[in-house]
């Protein structure tokens, strides 16, 4: 009787412990803070104290929310432009760069426009703690009167046991470093540190803010794809080319370049920061150091805006511990939009927090009120280390929406070291009902040799196919689409990465997309400026009601023009339209104003060459409500 009381007590603590380890504090340093540029320095700092947990408190995860919207009475703002998310604990003369944001163009983005990034700042957590000032840097020089960002920066903590007992954070590098100038190479500045470790330390991590600036002859530092080392002791641990291809931002379409692939980063976008771990020999000092490739030009003026840490750490607190860290989809987060919604298999991604590797677990998942599916994963993760991973049975609900729930169980097979983060939930939203019968409008640009278009089927396969030698410039095609029940995916490909429409490229002419009824009607539009791919999930249901898109697909090009532009209207139904055109800088000086009667589908065109040149917004009113604004810069 005495044993099971205490048996009974232990699992009641154990219960508790988990209870606890889920407890989440949201600690919210700016909230909807307007951000706007400082022209004369080049950078405005906005400082906020904020209260962080104690030092005896046990922290599992730290996930930094970052959102933008369009602030109140001002436009977004129009530049990508570099900020600082940094922090400076109380009574310490060092400031800690934590996340690093590369802005949006935000010159077409509407007023209720709004975005949610987030980045794993879990290592800082040593720091993160008492009172700190939280430093929001904006950079830039662009006018500060009438446009910049509002702001959220959200910290949100989980407690519970860490992952791995955390001992030191060594800032080892800090600065804008040029590259390139062979008068002062980059290597004067990234040399060797010496570490003496923790006592108690076993590992460490080297985790890397980079990105790439400046324009030099050879478009470095921003446009330019160059490879950097990192070395412990003399040897190379970790080489990687820092480069990001930008055409698949989920932020899209932006005002500027921002299909232009660039220096490890792209418009729009929270860096994730490099990471490579490496031993730690008890009581053996190290060396730490970062190699950039060789290079060196006339007239430099690239820099490498580099900010490097040495995290480190004592012992792994469970052999076998697995995360689930994001479920992609199905869901309803930004980031995840391109593969959203769903209408197959749904991914997730897993992280090993044990210290040995992972090579089985089992997956729990299915749609709230469904039977719940079982999957035997098998594979290799190493400690620190996350893999996708696709569950093979096909995701579908006749609901609109509904919740889906994930579940990882037995890593290893055995009992995880800590199961309060095996667990999440996100939103189902079931993809379109399209009719038995459809059809693909396919309009090409002047490139048709980039482009190519499929469906697949929820197993992969191929049910139809048109790559680029059978495309035609600016010809249209409508690919008549008749599939048995089930679900597919429809996916346009672009090797340029620059859509069938980019303002830059306007010499390339403009593409159009959709999927139409068998009456001409628009069951969905697709906007052309969508950079590298266009995924679209949909089910076929013969019997079923489907839904068409109702909202007019309206496209203006080009956006930069010696006067001549065209406006592509097209909608399911006849209603009465206003074209508006106004200057950009006041909106209340109309320069021309089109009424249309009764207007359904067509091509018009506008001739503003007499106009000064300058910048101009032209607008779509239907039925007296603005559904379309774009800009227009008059060049000469």
């Amino acid at each position: 009787m005495i044993k099971r009381a205490l048996f009974l007590v232990g699992s009641l603590l154990f219960i508790g412990q988990q209870l606890q380890a889920q407890q989440k504090e949201h600690i919210v340093s700016h909230k909807e803070a307007t951000i706007v540029t400082n022209p004369a320095l080049g950078a405005n700092s906005y400082k906020e104290w904020a209260v962080f947990p104690k030092k005896d408190k046990e922290i599992r995860e730290i996930i930094l929310n970052l959102t933008f919207e369009c602030p109140d009475n001002m436009r977004c703002a129009d530049w990508d432009y570099v900020d600082h998310i940094k922090v400076r604990p109380k009574n310490d003369s060092t400031s800690y760069e934590i996340a690093r944001m590369l802005t949006p163009y935000g010159g077409r983005f509407q007023e209720d426009w709004r975005f949610d990034w987030k980045v794993d700042i879990t290592d800082f957590s040593p720091i993160l703690r008492d009172s700190l000032v939280v430093d929001y840097i904006h950079t830039g020089y662009e006018d500060n009167k009438t446009r910049g960002w509002k702001v959220t920066v959200d910290f949100e903590i989980t407690y519970g046991k860490p992952v791995v007992e955390p001992l030191a954070v060594h800032k080892i590098y800090d600065g804008n470093y040029n590259y390139g100038d062979k008068n002062d190479p980059i290597e004067n500045h990234l040399v060797p540190v010496n570490l003496k470790p923790d006592a108690a330390a076993t590992f460490g991590k080297i985790k890397i803010l980079q990105t790439g600036h400046g324009m030099d002859a050879n478009g470095c530092g921003e446009f330019c794809d160059k490879y950097r080392e990192i070395l412990v002791n003399g040897k190379v641990i970790d080489a990687k080319q820092l480069w990001m291809e930008c055409g698949d931002n989920p932020l899209y379409p932006q005002a500027g370049t921002w299909i232009f692939d660039r220096a490890n980063w792209c418009p729009g976008y929270l860096l994730q920061p490099d990471e490579a771990l490496f031993d730690i020999t008890t009581g053996t000092a190290y060396s730490v150091n970062v190699d950039m490739e060789p290079y060196e030009t006339e007239n430099p003026s690239a820099k490498e805006l580099l900010v490097a840490y040495v995290m480190e750490f004592g012992k792994i607190n469970s052999a076998n511990d697995v995360t689930l860290v994001d479920i992609i989809s199905p869901s309803t987060e930004e980031i995840f939009s391109r593969k959203n919604p769903l209408g197959s298999l749904a991914v997730i991604r897993i992280k090993n927090n044990g210290r040995e590797n992972l090579k089985s677990l089992v997956v729990k998942y299915g749609l709230e009120g469904d039977k719940t599916n079982t999957f035997k994963w098998k594979g290799d993760i190493p400690y620190g280390e996350m893999a996708l991973i696709t569950l093979p049975k096909e995701i579908y609900s006749d609901k609109e929406t509904v919740p889906f729930h994930v579940e990882l169980k037995n890593p290893n097979g055995k009992k995880d070291g800590y199961k309060a983060d095996n667990k999440k939930s996100s939103q189902y939203t079931r993809p379109n009902i399209l009719p038995e019968n459809s059809i693909i409008y396919f309009k090409t640009n002047n490139k048709p040799g980039q482009n190519s278009y499929k469906v697949t089927n929820s197993l992969g396969e191929i049910v139809f196919k048109k790559d680029s030698l059978e495309l035609q410039p600016n010809t249209v095609y409508r690919d008549t689409l008749q599939l048995p029940e089930g679900s597919y995916t429809f996916t346009v490909e672009d090797k340029g990465g620059d859509g069938l429409e980019f303002w830059y490229k306007a010499k390339d002419g403009r593409g159009d997309v959709k999927i139409l009824d068998t009456l001409g009607r628009a069951i969905k539009h697709f906007n052309a400026d969508f950079g590298s791919h266009i995924r679209y999930d949909f089910r076929v249901k013969p019997t079923a009601e489907y839904h068409l898109d109702n909202t007019p697909s309206i496209t203006m090009f080009p956006s930069r023009t010696e006067g001549p532009i065209i406006l592509d209207y097209f909608a399911n139904d006849a209603k009465d339209v206003q074209v508006i055109i106004t200057q950009q800088e006041d909106e209340s000086k109309i320069v021309e104003t089109h009424s249309y009667i009764g207007f359904q589908k067509g091509i018009l065109t506008y001739d503003l060459s007499y106009l000064p040149k300058m910048r101009y917004y032209l607008k779509v009113i239907v039925e007296g409500e603005e559904i379309f604004k774009n800009r227009i810069r008059l060049k000469e």
